[in-house]
């Protein structure tokens, strides 16, 4: 697949190699967020960019700025691997979530449109379409509507340095997994706090906001440390 350079609207449009850089960027942390390279895996540049259509030079760009955000990890005189994770790390991991994404949730109180309250309801709808099914098809799904749930609510915080920060943190591949390793009881009570969630959010209670996603991301850290053993 060969690379179209897309229009902007800024004044000075991006050269081919930024184009390039950008999209390697984008296709190798969506592989990782997937599945697609798993953990402890290597991660080449002749190998992504034969996949897209590239030449190695942005694609090295791609994996130095993947490496400096934690998603990869490099080996001098070996290469670059994904990144694998101890359970120290992971507990680390969602400490960092904790704290930041409940000031998210915090500020998005303040801030959050009718409109965009609406649209959690109806996410949050769609992730409960099917219930506790646990096929793997399902919680891929709710996966990627779940992530929509948590971007509406940093979009909503209209706090660009918070956002910044919860993104190496939420978008790890490490927390994709949370899901996985639910019970089914662990999955309704992640859906009984979305709909709390949803009626602080409703009622631009501040704190209430705060308190929900911080029970929200603990639990989950727990669920997921729990599923590990």
């Amino acid at each position: 697949m060969k690379l179209s350079e897309p229009s902007s609207l800024c004044s000075t449009p991006a050269t081919p190699s930024e184009t390039d850089a950008s999209y390697a960027y984008t296709y190798i942390k969506d592989r990782l967020m997937r599945g697609g390279f798993p953990p402890g895996a290597r991660v080449t540049e002749q190998q992504v960019a034969e996949d897209i259509g590239a030449s190695r030079t942005p694609v090295r760009e791609a994996l130095r700025k993947l490496v400096a955000e934690g998603f990869l990890r490099f080996k001098p005189n070996v290469g670059t691997f994904v990144a694998t994770w101890t359970k120290a790390e992971i507990v680390e991991l969602f400490d960092v979530r904790v704290m930041i994404e409940s000031a998210v949730a915090a500020a998005a109180a303040e801030r959050i449109s009718d409109e965009q309250v609406a649209l959690l309801a109806r996410l949050q709808d769609q992730i409960e379409s099917r219930g506790a099914d646990m096929s793997e098809e399902n919680l891929a799904r709710i996966w990627s509507i779940n992530r929509q749930f948590h971007q509406t609510i940093a979009e909503a915080s209209q706090s660009a340095r918070l956002v910044s920060m919860l993104g190496n943190a939420i978008e790890q591949p490490v927390v994709q997994k949370t899901f996985n390793l639910y019970s089914v009881d662990e999955l309704h009570r992640s859906f009984l706090h979305h709909r709390e969630l949803l009626e602080a959010l409703k009622f631009r209670d501040v704190e209430w906001a705060r308190d929900s996603m911080r029970c929200h991301v603990r639990a989950a850290k727990h669920a997921y440390v729990n599923g590990l053993t």
